[in-house]
């Protein structure tokens, strides 16, 4: 089945063409060491940056199917933990964290408004964890990370505003400060509507809440909302232009299969749904989820049984309601090991993905208009470990990055449509 498989995938060498699909130049490597994040970002015009550690320094390089394929490496600061966004427009936002004389700093650095240097957003004694951001339209921007102190756990938010190039003076700090390590997560549309989700575990209430905030007055709410009564891990969330949103979680009881469930927030009545089981198995992993402007989305996941088989499965979300039936991308007992899905301005969703198998590991690349396309090989298969998928979309194509090797022999490889 291996072989067969592989066969599909040969003319993965050079540039590679899905039926129907876009033209992938062959890849092409960034860097090599000892590197720790990367992430990349696209605007709407085919333009972008790639931003990644290197032993403790931050690099960055202009990327994108419209951008002419100039391996230009440019260092930016010492740091870590990158994270990137970017709108339609090109404004974004860059941010890392940098530890000075035993303080942990959170870094920002506006994109695309002119030149700005970074900037302090928050200091600590501290870790800073699960970090995260989104931009509107305008590029007025919100970034929200989990902040752990002596045994005390805060979700904390602060926004950037364009019309005084400001950030606020201080962060705020959403719900009640927990004992336990939560995972918040952020939605955001392009009027800035946002909303972070993240899990309580207090004497009044366990379970999935969320805080949501109103741009014309930049608050947040006063007390989170609940939004499923039981335990939740991996949970994801994603918000269309009128303000509606769907969360994605896995409910795990003790000693029963898994679940996997989503519910969606009316914005009209300001509640949220009972939560719909989109499917059950011994094991879920990397649950991920998309969503338009318009309030299509789609979800991704990996799901396996105890003989071993993996799945990978998405379901689509159209027309206020699930489809009945879950597409299987992949089926056999060669799993894929990690993916990322993207989706692009124009509501197409891609998704690439890291496949292990006894010939070595490859990455596959595919889109969804509106069905997948066929798979598409990019680069060899090797022997090496490949990891860290991350997928960008924009009008013009796609680009793409991934990891490959272990340790301090680690390679950061980039590949774009043409």
């Amino acid at each position: 089945m291996a072989m067969e498989f592989l066969k599909r995938f040969a003319h993965g060498m050079g540039l590679a063409k899905a039926e129907g699909g876009p033209r992938w130049r062959t890849p092409a490597t960034l860097d090599r060491g000892n590197l720790g994040e990367a992430c990349l970002a696209l605007d709407g015009h085919g333009h972008g940056l790639a931003l990644w550690e290197n032993d403790g320094g931050l690099w960055t390089m202009p990327i994108g199917p419209r951008s002419s394929p100039a391996l230009m490496r440019l260092p930016l600061s010492e740091g870590t933990t990158p994270r990137m966004v970017l709108n339609p427009d090109g404004r974004g936002i860059a941010l890392w964290q940098a530890e000075v004389a035993g303080e942990r700093q959170l870094l920002g650095k506006i994109l695309g408004g002119g030149e700005s240097m970074a900037q302090v957003i928050f200091r600590t004694g501290g870790r800073i964890q699960h970090l995260q951001a989104a931009v509107d339209r305008r590029g007025n921007a919100l970034v929200v990370w989990l902040h752990a102190t002596d045994g005390r756990f805060e979700v904390m938010a602060q926004a950037f505003d364009t019309r005084g190039s400001t950030w606020e003076q201080a962060p705020t700090t959403l719900g009640i400060p927990s004992t336990e390590a939560v995972e918040p997560r952020i939605a955001v549309n392009h009027r800035e509507h946002a909303m972070v989700l993240w899990e309580a575990q207090d004497p009044l209430f366990e379970g999935l809440v969320a805080s949501h905030y109103w741009p014309s007055d930049r608050i947040w709410s006063d007390r989170p909302v609940p939004v499923v009564s039981h335990a939740t891990r991996q949970h994801q969330v994603v918000m269309d232009d009128m303000g509606n949103a769907l969360a994605l979680w896995i409910h795990a009881p003790y000693g029963q299969r898994s679940l996997l469930e989503a519910s969606f927030y009316d914005v009209q009545h300001s509640e949220w749904g009972e939560p719909e089981i989109l499917g059950s198995a011994q094991a879920f992993s990397a649950p991920q989820l998309v969503m338009s402007g318009g309030g299509e989305a789609l979800a991704a996941w990996c799901q396996g049984e105890g003989h071993g088989a993996s799945r990978l499965l998405a379901k689509a979300f159209v027309k206020g309601k699930w489809e009945a039936e879950a597409e299987c991308l992949e089926l056999g007992r060669e799993p894929v090991q990690d993916f990322a899905i993207a989706l692009g301005p124009e509501g197409r969703v891609g998704m690439l993905a890291v496949h292990h198998g006894p010939e070595g590991d490859w990455i596959s690349a595919r889109l969804r208009q509106p069905q997948w396309s066929a798979p598409v090989q990019l680069g060899t298969v090797s022997q090496v470990s490949h990891s860290s998928p991350r997928l960008r979309l924009c009008p013009q194509g796609a680009s793409a990055l991934w990891i490959q090797g272990q340790g301090k022999e680690k390679a950061l490889i980039l590949a774009e449509t043409s």
